[in-house]
């Protein structure tokens, strides 16, 4: 992206430009879909989403940037959905000049006003930048620079929510063939102001990368891990209910079933079972290893059906970000530990089948993915962009 005079640039945005299949014009008023009214008027801490409750989901829209903006809204993902979303993406050009700043504002524009759905969980802006800002603030009078703009966009991420959900702002940035040494820094910040701070969910939110290799990897740890919030696989065990203070161990990997076999297993959930004062069995400094959950180191059964306690973990997940299913629990066993012995013994007692079970929930999200279409990337690289924006797609989908 050459920098432009702001003459240049004006003239730029009055000349008729492509328009790819399915997108829209950002400042046409009689178009209901239209999702770049100007940018809105960059606010501060209001709640979106006032279109009533809408169907539980995955929900996606996308804006692709250069001189203006082509926006598909934002639309419940299913088989024919994703589709014409993978197709709007393959329909994208390259220009001039990048609306960094206006695209990010327009997206949480987008979001404030599209309905929420329900069982909202994630609100999620995912962006990715290959260089500077170059006009954002001549397409919003609120603005006098590209400084203001960029702060007044900042501020809406880090305080503005969705209903009740907070906004998670991800960018995807590698430097593009005219951002110079001295232009480092202000591409830096650019970076941060349209990203979320780390929190709980996400240790960064900002992915500086240097090769498209790792364009890729980003977008697809971002997308895996917005399908995992977005989906809550529980695991119900049914195990006999051992002798209080015995250790157990459930494995995941092991086919054999000789003492110690457990030792062997790289995959496996481990606690201390006890009993409460009220008579229910209690799993107690619980260890995970390979697999995940977010029922902590205290799992307390949801029943006590006699002689069987019944446990159920919950956000349940693999070490390596693969699905957690039925698959995962084929060779489930139990072991118990003979402290006099020394030793894990199987428990024939207990069989995955019937007593072991895996129920997916899928809860809502609402996600916006902005991609920079400026002619700095060069057809390439513009390829492997629209390339990995598409698998994007694929793994955030849900059933």
């Amino acid at each position: 992206m050459k920098k432009f005079t702001k003459a240049l640039a004006a003239l730029m945005l009055t000349v008729a430009v492509f328009c790819a299949a399915g997108c829209t014009k950002p400042d046409d008023p009689n178009d209901p879909n239209n999702g770049g009214n100007n940018g809105g008027n960059g606010g501060g801490n209001g709640s979106g989403g006032n279109g009533g409750s809408l169907p539980a989901g995955m929900y996606l829209g996308v804006i692709g940037f250069n001189q203006q903006l082509y926006t598909r809204p934002i639309t419940r993902l299913d088989a024919a959905t994703i589709q014409q979303t993978k197709d709007f993406i393959d329909g994208l050009e390259m220009g001039g000049a990048t609306l960094l700043y206006h695209a990010v504002n327009t997206s949480l524009d987008m979001l404030a006003s599209n309905g929420i759905p329900q069982d909202l969980i994630n609100v999620s802006i995912v962006n990715f930048t290959d260089g500077l800002d170059e006009g954002s603030y001549t397409m919003n009078t609120n603005y006098n620079s590209g400084t203001e703009y960029l702060q007044a966009v900042t501020q809406r991420i880090r305080n503005e929510k969705i209903g009740t959900k907070k906004i998670g702002a991800h960018t995807i940035g590698i430097q593009g063939n005219d951002v110079e040494s001295y232009d480092i820094p202000v591409f830096l910040n650019n970076l941060n102001g349209i990203s979320s701070l780390p929190d709980e969910d996400f240790d960064t939110y900002v992915h500086n990368v240097t090769s498209f290799d790792e364009v890729r990897e980003a977008f697809r740890e971002i997308a895996e891990k917005l399908h995992e919030k977005n989906t809550n696989a529980i695991m119900t065990l049914r195990p006999p209910a051992p002798d209080p203070n015995t250790r157990v161990r459930f494995t995941f990997d092991i086919t054999t079933v000789e003492p110690n076999d457990a030792l062997q297993s790289q995959k496996y959930i481990e606690g201390v079972y006890i009993t409460n004062s009220n008579g229910v069995g209690v799993l107690t400094n619980v260890q995970y290893r390979g697999v995940t959950s977010t029922s902590g180191t205290t799992v307390t059964a949801v029943e006590m059906n006699p002689p069987f306690a019944v446990f159920e973990f919950e956000g349940m997940g693999n070490a390596d970000n693969s699905e957690f299913n039925n698959q995962t629990i084929a060779h489930l066993q139990e072991w118990k530990y003979n402290a006099n012995a020394n030793v894990w013994r199987h428990n024939t007692e207990f069989t995955s089948s019937g007593n072991t079970e895996i129920t997916n929930n899928y809860y809502s999200s609402l996600v916006m993915l902005n991609l920079d279409c400026s002619q700095s990337l060069g057809q390439d690289k513009f390829r492997l962009l629209k390339t990995y924006a598409k698998e994007f797609v694929d793994v955030l989908k849900t059933n």
